[in-house]
C-alpha cells in the first residue's frame, strides 16, 4: 500500500513537468506554428484590371468573362459596365495598331476603311498617311482626295485640305460632298465668292452623285452653309431665303429615283 500511495506521489509530482516539456516541444515545433494573417489571406487577381495594366488575347477573354459574369448577376452594376468600355476600347485600340502596322500589306478598300475609322477618331495624322498612299496608288479615286481633305483641314491646314479636294472634284465632278467640303475651307480662307460659287455646284450635283447625299452631308449642313455665304457676299438677311431657293432652283437637277 505504501509503495502505491509513494508511485502516486511521485505521478503526480512528475506530471505538470512532463506536461510543460510537452507543450514546449508543440509550441517549438515549425510545423505548427500560425501563419501570418498576410499569408492566411491573399489577394486575389483582378483579371480586369490585369488586362488594362498589360493587354493580351486571353487577358482580354478573362476581363470579359468576368464582366459577363457580374453583369449577369446585376445588369445595373454600373461600375462593371463602364469598365467594360474601357476593356473593349483598349482591345480595339490594339487592333487598329496592329492593322496600321501592317497597313502596306493591305487591299485598298480596307485601307480606306482604317483610314475613315482612324479620322473618324480623329486621329488625323495616321489617316493622312493612309490617304497619301492611296493616291499614291489610285491616284483617280476620288473619295481619299476628299476624305484626305477633311483630315487636313480638321487639322488647320486650309491651303492643302483646298489641293486635295480640288483634286477630289477633279477626278470626279459630281462629287458633292467635295464641293462642300471644298465650300467650308474656301469660307475660312474668307474667300466668300468662290465659296459661294463653289457651293452651287454642289447643288448642282447633289442628286447625280453616286453617293447618297443624306449620308455624306446631315442636318442641312449644305444649305446653312449656303445662307452664310450669301450674307458674306452681302446679301439682305431678308432675302437670304428666296435668294437661295432661287439659286437651289436654277442649278438642282430631278432626284434620282
Amino acid at each position: 500500500m505504501k509503495r502505491v500511495i509513494a508511485a502516486l506521489v511521485l505521478i503526480a509530482l512528475a506530471g505538470p513537468a512532463a506536461l510543460g516539456q510537452k507543450a514546449k516541444a508543440k509550441k517549438d515545433d515549425p510545423k505548427v506554428k500560425p501563419a501570418p494573417a498576410a499569408q492566411a489571406a491573399a489577394p486575389q487577381a483582378d483579371p480586369v484590371l490585369d488586362y488594362l495594366k498589360q493587354p493580351s488575347n486571353q487577358g482580354y477573354l478573362r476581363a470579359r468573362a468576368s464582366l459577363d459574369t457580374m453583369l449577369a448577376k446585376d445588369p445595373r452594376d454600373y461600375q462593371s459596365l463602364v469598365l467594360s468600355f474601357s476593356v473593349d476600347k483598349t482591345k480595339l485600340d490594339d487592333q487598329v495598331d496592329k492593322l496600321y502596322e501592317v497597313r502596306d500589306s493591305l487591299d485598298a478598300m480596307s485601307r480606306f476603311n482604317l483610314a475613315n475609322y482612324l479620322l473618324a477618331a480623329k486621329d488625323y495624322g495616321r489617316a493622312i498617311v493612309l490617304y497619301d498612299a492611296l493616291n499614291a496608288k489610285t491616284p483617280k479615286w476620288s473619295c481619299p482626295w476628299r476624305h484626305r481633305g477633311q483630315a487636313l483641314y480638321e487639322q488647320g491646314k486650309l491651303e492643302d485640305a483646298e489641293r486635295s479636294l480640288q483634286k477630289a472634284v477633279e477626278t470626279r465632278e459630281t462629287h458633292y460632298d467635295a464641293y462642300v467640303w471644298l465650300a467650308k475651307v474656301q469660307r475660312d480662307l474668307t474667300r466668300y465668292q468662290d465659296a459661294l460659287e463653289t457651293m452651287k455646284k454642289a447643288f448642282k450635283y447633289k442628286y447625280t452623285d453616286i453617293e447618297d447625299p443624306g449620308k455624306e452631308v446631315k442636318d442641312d449642313e449644305d444649305i446653312k452653309l449656303m445662307d452664310e455665304l450669301l450674307l458674306q457676299n452681302m446679301v439682305q438677311p431678308d432675302q437670304v431665303v428666296d435668294e437661295r431657293n432661287k439659286i437651289i432652283k436654277a442649278v438642282s437637277r430631278p432626284k434620282k429615283k
